[in-house]
């Protein structure tokens, strides 16, 4: 986290002219450096915005803009209960109304916040660095609070898990943990704790598997209500069906489940009221603001809402503005104004030549140095390049125009490279050009998809992969792909050695053939004989990308975190 926070801070200052005094500096979210401009805002309406209500009935609590603001029940001007250029999100009253829990990234990552109901006072209840908390919500005791933990695994997309903080900090304990374990990309969000403190609600996506999927149909029930019995342990559905159920909300006496359910033919959004001992459900506002149940929702699948105190009613968001509906159908808005002066960085800004007639390649791929150390030989622009180190030139590989070439490898006498070309349709082959003058040659007598090529130690023999194609290109002579050894001399058939595997190179003595592989979530070093028999696992770690093997067989380069590292 330091390392990021340090690039950030070298970022903000190159753009705003300064320098860093000192790395070690520790990194303020509240006052980081550079210049600043105020801009003025004056709104009447908000966006996604949290919304609760003091258990006196008097004042509503609200997010904005990275702010919470306080405003009478019955609307107007809002006053700020923080002003500071951390993001502040998602206030909830406390029981008792003297205190307020919401989410905060003034210390670097967005953790639960505790203040007094006035905005002073604010105390970090949670302290996470990698898992981010959302949508805090009050035990009845007001002791303790619980938020949504995200967890991201393969992807980006963060499971959710129930926590709960005591109010004045620790490190927490997990209350509904994520579905399937560490390889859950399953959303669990928007606890709540019932009045009488026996229960905590919250949402659960039901979907099958563990896999976050892109455009599901939330008319069919994505989402549902769940709660767990704190007393027993045990865990119900409370609410589900089409257009699922989220959000949450119990009324002040334990009796109504206020929550939010998709509408099948609009497409919006709608307000519910469940009466939980009979189970009638009662629709308050039938157009809300369309809910995020096809989204991650990491920071919940809709806007908080509350009830009033007596009950009657409740208070919420949608289409830019707070309204008031109660149980007989009654509704109005909310009208509310905020006035307020953000400060801000200017953007930063940098003039860039879009067609030059000349420019610096960035990105050499698949470098590497002759045997002998001569030679450096990688591709740029689609194309192989010779760099002749001595006198630093370069030069093609090729003449040739008609495809692109991919994964060049040096002979062990470094006078000849193995490559792959590709071409959009007449696809690709497996080649070996000559480093200087002399014909080249093509090892493979049907187009493919080929990868990956590398010559044996004494550069009789050449091993490679064959892909598949599909997606981006085409899905033609695709069959039967695996790892192949060929002659190098072009005159013999490509052999398919293994089904599996990938990154191939011959042994040391050439007896072998080592390969990678995925296992789980490790990426393994494995090796079969020539025949691709008796398998053998070498090496393995969890965050590996790649495996190179020296050529005497003694040393294992690996890269791990953006890091090469050599073992033994």
């Amino acid at each position: 986290m330091k390392n990021i926070q340090t690039l950030i801070l070298l970022f903000l200052s190159i753009a705003a002219g300064t320098t860093l005094a000192d790395e070690n500096d520790e990194w303020s979210v509240i006052e980081p450096p550079g210049d600043r401009e105020t801009v003025s805002i004056d709104t009447t309406t908000f966006t996604w915005a949290d919304v609760d209500i003091s258990p006196d009935g008097q004042t509503l609590v609200f997010h904005t803009l990275g702010d919470i603001y306080q405003v009478p029940v019955e609307g107007g001007d809002a006053e700020a209960l923080t002003d500071d250029l951390a993001w502040n999100f998602q206030p909830r009253f406390s029981p008792d109304g003297t205190r307020i829990a919401f989410v905060s990234d003034r210390n670097g990552a967005e953790n639960l916040w505790v203040m007094d109901a006035d905005g002073s006072n604010l105390q970090e209840v949670s302290s996470e660095t990698d898992h981010l908390l959302h949508n805090p919500a009050w035990s009845a005791d007001g002791d303790f609070l619980a938020g949504r933990k995200g967890y991201v695994s393969r992807r980006s997309i963060p499971a959710g898990s129930i926590w709960m903080y005591h109010r004045s900090g620790g490190q927490g304990t997990v209350l509904v943990d994520r579905l399937h374990g560490e390889d859950s990309q399953k959303n669990i969000a928007e606890p709540a704790f019932s009045p009488d403190g026996r229960y905590l609600y919250f949402s659960q996506d039901v979907t099958s598997g563990t896999v976050w999927q892109y455009n599901k149909d939330a008319t069919e029930g994505l989402f549902a209500i769940r709660r767990l019995d704190l007393e027993t342990g045990e865990t119900e559905t409370v609410v589900s069906g089409p257009g699922g159920a989220i959000r949450p909300t119990l009324s002040p006496d334990g009796d109504s489940l206020a929550f939010v359910r998709r509408n099948a033919r609009t497409l919006t959004s709608r307000l519910v009221v469940r009466d939980l001992r009979s189970g009638q459900e009662t629709t308050l506002d039938d157009d809300l603001e369309r809910d995020k149940q096809e989204t991650s929702g990491d920071m919940g699948n809709y806007p908080a809402m509350a009830w009033l105190p007596d009950g009657n009613g409740l208070v919420y968001w949608s289409g830019g503005q707070f309204h008031r509906t109660d149980l007989d159908g009654n509704r109005e808005t909310i009208e509310v104004r905020v006035r307020a002066e953000k400060q801000v960085h200017p953007a930063v800004r940098f003039d860039i030549d879009v067609s030059p007639d000349e420019f610096p390649v960035r990105m050499h791929r698949w470098a590497q140095y002759s045997p002998n150390g001569t030679q450096a030989v990688y591709q740029a622009l689609g194309y192989l390049w010779i760099h002749d180190l001595q006198r630093d030139r370069r030069q093609r590989l090729t003449r040739q125009n008609d495809h692109f070439e991919f994964h060049p490898r040096f002979s062990p006498d470094g006078n000849h490279v193995v490559y792959t070309t590709f071409d959009d349709e007449d696809l690709g082959s497996v080649r070996i050009a000559p480093v200087g003058r002399g014909a080249g040659r093509t090892l493979t007598d049907e187009p493919g998809h080929y990868v990956e090529p590398a010559f044996s130690p004494d550069g009789s023999e050449v091993v490679f992969r064959k892909i598949t194609g599909g997606y981006l290109t085409s899905p033609l002579w695709s069959e039967r792909p695996g790892l192949y050894r060929v002659d190098a001399d072009g005159q013999g058939e490509p052999e398919r050695i293994l089904d599996k595997g990938a990154s191939p190179q011959f042994s040391s003595d050439g007896s072998r053939i080592l390969f990678s592989e995925r296992d789980d979530r490790e990426l393994v070093l494995k090796s079969v004989n020539l025949d691709g028999q008796d398998e053998r696992e070498h090496y393995s770690g969890e965050w590996v990308t790649e495996y190179s093997v020296s050529p005497d067989g003694r040393w294992l380069a690996f890269t791990e975190h953006f890091n090469a590292w050599v073992v033994p």
